[in-house]
Parts: structure tokens; sequence; C-alpha cells
């Protein structure tokens, strides 16, 4: 590999852990750690939000996914689009008045019941561990390709970078080196897209040739899916983003409720367009590499083979940083959370904001370790097991957070209901997928999310309401016209 694709890289990781070194001096108490001193700006939080949501996986999973399956893996972009558009005005401003640390302690007291935090926590540091998994095997992918070593090794490597970067620099080294990796790929996505067209012989070339091996690959189902898998394809996304703690609480980073809508703005401009660039440089590189042995790794492989070692070599790093950036974000949430809303409420209810910080730190590691066997077993498609994530993510958690900020009705048994539910039917469901259980044109999501929403309406119903919870609804439809106080770290 080019030495100016190593300086690249070495420039890169400079600034990295310059940035994590700074966040740790930064870092002063809690607040600062997990919510940035709530002080963060929209173009700040839109950078790390587009950093987090493209991450790895893009230039790894989804041009697989595209590589393989067509454009029917436009519905995953167009899910989290749509999903973007959602919380950034509709649910990230709510929650923004609401000025906690994690989403657990939201829910605690939008249905007044401590026991929901506990579980809602527990539920979502599993299906976070798994998600973690994904960015390890980016890691695996990436370093293996690019300096030749056995993949056992490049994830062990990249799980100690991974682990050793969240511990020290929390969400304020996080939203920074964030902001310009994601500078760095859009503009070097941008290059090597167009490139990469042209090496296939051109747009007309690309579409007559995959058109001539797979009818229908352009089109909304790839000649590949059913219409039901496209569509529960398009709610998988769409909801687990919704369920997704990491990125629901950068909004309780920023500084106030019109930097939220303002993030909205900024990554809906970006987002569908770089996904679109993304989509054709996967039915490129079907053409390039009509027989890979390994499709998730075949795009770096083109980057390193056939584009100038400087514009590799910014892309390459930026890569990097955009896996460290999900893998921070997921790790700090499951480990924020796991110490924050459930291990402080089950053992350690007398724990200081220092005895908090240093166990959450404690806990990073922990958790990172535990997602080093799925990263090393590599079971399926890195896009496979982030579908599988947010399955369990939406169901639980997506469902719930849109009926607890917009229906007033909804009761603490109802919440409850549809938790509990939406997380072992996703999981049942998607465990008898995995295993042939299910015929291949049925996904398990529908009935699931169908299901969970009826039961929380009809538990609701059927149970009396809380004032102290419909006390927070209000609370969160009142727009503030001054900035969110910042609360104190007692236990809600």
């Amino acid at each position: 590999m080019s030495h100016v694709i190593t300086g690249c890289v070495a420039v890169f990781a400079v600034l990295v852990l310059w940035s994590a070194w700074h966040g740790y001096r930064k870092t002063s108490n809690s607040a600062d750690y997990f919510v940035a001193g709530r002080s963060a700006p929209w173009w700040l939080i839109s950078g790390s939000l587009i950093a987090s949501t493209v991450s790895g996986a893009t230039f790894f999973g989804l041009i697989s996914s595209y590589y393989r399956t067509g454009f029917s893996a436009h519905w995953i972009p167009l899910g989290v689009a749509f999903s973007w558009l959602l919380i950034c005005f509709a649910v990230g401003p709510r929650l923004r008045r609401h000025g906690r640390f994690t989403i657990p302690e939201y829910l605690a007291d939008r249905f007044n019941s401590s026991g929901l935090r506990v579980v809602f926590s527990a539920v979502t540091v599993v299906w976070m561990v798994f998600l973690l998994a994904t960015v390890l095997v980016q890691g695996g992918l990436l370093f293996g390709s690019m300096w030749g070593w056995s993949y056992g090794t490049s994830v062990l490597v990249i799980t100690a970078i991974v682990i050793l970067y969240t511990f020290f620099g929390g969400q304020k080294a996080v939203l920074y080196t964030d902001f310009v990796q994601a500078v760095a790929f859009l503009l070097a996505v941008a290059v090597v897209v167009p490139v990469t067209i042209s090496a296939a012989g051109g747009w007309g070339e690309i579409t007559s040739t995959i058109s001539a091996e797979q009818r229908g690959f352009f089109g909304g189902t790839g000649g590949v899916l059913s219409v039901l898998n496209a569509t529960a394809l398009f709610f998988v996304w769409f909801l687990g983003y919704l369920g997704h703690p990491g990125f629901l609480t950068r909004f309780y980073a920023a500084r106030s409720e019109r930097d939220v809508i303002k993030t909205g703005i900024a990554v809906s401009a970006v987002y569908l367009p770089f996904w679109a660039l993304i989509g054709i440089a996967g039915a490129a590189t079907r053409v390039l590499y009509p027989n890979a042995d390994d499709t998730e790794a075949v795009w770096v492989r083109f980057v390193i083979e056939h584009t100038p070692a400087i514009v590799a070599g910014v892309l390459l790093a930026s890569i990097i940083g955009a896996v460290l950036s999900s893998a921070d974000t997921w790790l700090l949430t499951a480990a924020s959370s796991g110490t924050h809303d459930l291990l402080r409420k089950v053992v350690g209810s007398s724990w200081g904001d220092r005895q908090l910080l240093r166990n959450t730190k404690l806990l990073v590691v922990l958790l990172g370790l535990a997602a080093l066997p799925f990263g090393l077993w590599r079971p399926t498609y890195i896009t496979d097991m982030m579908t599988i994530a947010y399955t369990v993510a939406g169901a639980s958690g997506g469902v719930l957070i849109l009926f607890s900020l917009y229906w007033r009705r909804t009761t603490r048994q109802g919440a409850w209901a549809g938790l509990i539910f939406g997380a072992v039917s996703a999981t049942g469901g998607r465990i008898a997928q995995e295993l042939g259980l299910t015929p291949d044109w049925f996904d398990p999501i529908l009935p699931t999310l169908a299901g969970t929403t009826l039961l929380v309406v009809a538990v609701s119903l059927r149970t009396p309401v809380d004032p102290a919870a419909t006390a927070v609804f209000d609370r969160l439809r009142t727009r503030q016209s001054q900035e969110t106080t910042r609360h104190s770290e007692e236990t809600v």
C-alpha cells in the first residue's frame, strides 16, 4: 500500500488521539461526558449525526447490499431519511425539553415507572452489543484490506482502539472528530464515485451489463425481494433509528431547540444525495468485480487499487473515523444507559457523579469486550446484523417513544406491554427467520409492529391514566422560549 495512504491514516490517527485527550481534559463531570455540557451548536451535531449514520457500514455493508440485491437496498436509506425528518422536527425538540441524560430516564419520567427504566436499559444494552459488533467487523475488513492483516488480528486491533477512544473521549471528543470526519468522507466520496463509474465503463455500460444478469436490479425490489420484504426493510430502519438512544440523546447535547430543527434541515439536505452516490458505487463495483469473494470489502479494494493515493488516503482515513464514530456512539450509549439507568438503580443508588463516571468507563471496556466474539464470528452480512438489531430497537423502543410523545392517553401498563411484547416478538421472529422457519417472502417485523401498536393502544385504553405521567407529557408539549436549564445529576 502507498506510503501516502499510510501517511494520511497516521495523520488522522494523531488527530483522533489528540481529540480524545482534549475531550478527556475537558470532561469534568458526567454532563460533559454524556451530553457535552448541553452546549453543542447545530452544525456540530449535524456533522456528528451524519458521521455516525453513514458510518463504516455504508462503505462495507450497504455497498455490498447494492451489489447483491440491487436498488432494493434503497429502502434502508429511505427508512433512515424519513426517520431523521421525524426525529429532528417532531421528536428531538420534545426530548430536549426533558433535559436528562438518557432515553430510559425519559421513559421512567413519562410513565412514572422506575422499573421501566431498568428493563428498557437492559433491552437496549443487549441489542446494542450486537450492533457494536458490526463496527468491529468493519474495522476487521478495513485493516485487512489496507495492510494485509488477518481478519482476527484486525478485529482485535479495532476493538482496542474503539475501547480506548470511547474510554477517554466521551461526547465532546465525539462531536468534534465526527464533524471533521463527515466533511472529509463527503468530499472524498464526491470525488471517488465518478472515478468508479468511469472505471466501469460509464453509467450506460453499468445498467446494460447488470440488467442482463439480474432483471429488476434497478427496481424497487431489486429483482430479489418481495414487496413485503421491501416494506419491512423500510420500517425496520425507520423505527430502528427512532428507537436508537445513541442518536436521540445527541439532541440532549444541543444548546437550544432551534439547533435541533437546524440539524434536521442540514442532515436532510446531505443525506439522500449521498446515499444515491453510494447506490451508484455499489452498481459499478458489481461490474468491476463480478465474482468478488467478499462483496463487503470490494469498494475499499477498488479505492486502494484505482484512485490517486492522496484521495484514497483521505477516504480510508475518514472511513476509519466513521467506524470509530459509530462505535463510540453506540458504546457510549450502551455504557451510560447500563450504569446510569440499570446498575445504579439496581445495586448502587448512592453513586456520586465521579463514581458514576468511573463505572461508566469501566462498562465501556466490558461491553467492548462483550461485542468482540460476535465481531470475530461474523455470522452474516453487516447490514443483516444491523437489521436484526434495529428490529428489536424499533419494535421495543421506536413504537413506544412515538406513543410516549404524541398520545397523551398512553399509560404505564400500555408502555410495559408494548416494550415486552415488542422485544420478545422481534427477537423470536428474527431467530425463526435466521433458522429458516419462515417463508422467504415473509418478514416477522410487520406483524410484530402491528401487534405492538395494537397492544399499547388496547392496554392503555383499559387502564387508568397516571396524573404524574400526563403532567410530563403536557410539559413536553410546551415550547420553551428560554434555554432548558441544566438538571442536577440526582437520581430520578
